[in-house]
């Protein structure tokens, strides 16, 4: 087997795809491939730099939201220098895996495309869910499981240079994208919905580290800016829980989101009343086509 160079670019919200991220990384070293991991964050702020010429595959990741990209991986794909052919691949991850969500990647491929790179590979994860409905502890960890051996799985289809995108019938591409191109814009103006209350510290983490620069510090007081992601990293956070969003609360879970410290309690005691499974559950977890 011939070594391969990789190159991720990566935006993780709140950790789910970072986890996925790792397990690849981890997966294609043990195949014998040289892995570099950027974040794509890093790249827009100007703190790091992007060479998808010295690789010989380039891949990019991040969550869907709104049956979309983020509008900061968009604006980065359109910086990327050009591809000249170099073959490229995605990998997302979701609250759900279901044909819903199998167009997400659309407009991200086709940016790619237009940069002059061959995407071949795509894959969508779901380890757990960061906006309004909150699964239960031993369903993330069965789908933690589950993404383990799927990555692995993906690794392998990424060196053998397996041709793999996601597909739907045409009327529901249409819709999907029609409703894609239509929440970016929503989520920046949503980004006008975060409040801080008075337990506030003035920490700065939340300027510090939101991913598109959205929120600052003026007059003493933490504004909210039109550039917002909607990946919550803000509000779950915080360390005095002072973040909070006003007409769109049902878009955070219940009881804040922390992926990694879920997954390190998950030995704790179950919940008195557990949720009802997602819909998408059991297929997922018995398919390693999906």
């Amino acid at each position: 087997m011939i070594m391969k160079s990789v190159l991720l670019c990566v935006f993780s919200g709140t950790g789910n795809t970072g986890i996925v991220t790792e397990m690849l990384r981890d997966h294609l070293v043990r195949r014998g491939c040289s892995v570099d991991i950027v974040l794509i964050e890093d790249v827009l702020k100007g703190k790091r730099t992007v060479e998808p010429g010295r690789y010989d595959l380039v891949g990019i990741g991040c969550q869907v939201i709104g049956f979309a990209a983020p509008s900061l991986v968009t604006r980065f794909i359109r910086g990327l220098p050009r591809g000249r052919g170099k073959k490229a691949f995605v990998f997302r991850t979701a609250g759900g895996v279901a044909p819903i969500n199998y167009n997400a990647s659309n407009p991200m491929i086709r940016s790619l495309r237009r940069r002059g790179y061959e995407v071949f590979h795509e894959r969508l994860f779901s380890i757990s869910s960061n906006w309004i409905f909150r699964f239960d502890d031993d369903v993330i960890v069965r789908l933690h499981e589950s993404a383990r051996r799927k990555t692995g799985l993906m690794a392998d289809a990424l060196i053998r240079g397996e041709n793999r995108l996601l597909k739907t019938g045409i009327r529901q591409r249409i819709l999907m994208e029609a409703v894609a191109a239509l929440t970016p814009p929503f989520f920046r103006l949503g980004g006008k919905d975060f409040r801080v209350d008075d337990g506030c510290t003035h920490c700065g983490l939340c300027v510090r580290n939101c991913p598109a620069g959205n929120s600052g510090e003026r007059i003493s007081k933490i504004r909210f800016r039109l550039s917002c992601n909607s990946c919550l990293r803000c509000l779950y956070a915080c360390p005095s829980h002072s973040i909070r969003l006003r007409r769109f609360a049902f878009f955070a879970v219940e009881g804040g989101y922390d992926i990694r410290k879920i997954l390190a309690a998950a030995s704790s005691s179950p919940r008195e009343k557990p949720r009802p499974e997602p819909e998408f559950l059991e297929r997922y977890l018995s398919d390693d086509s999906l």
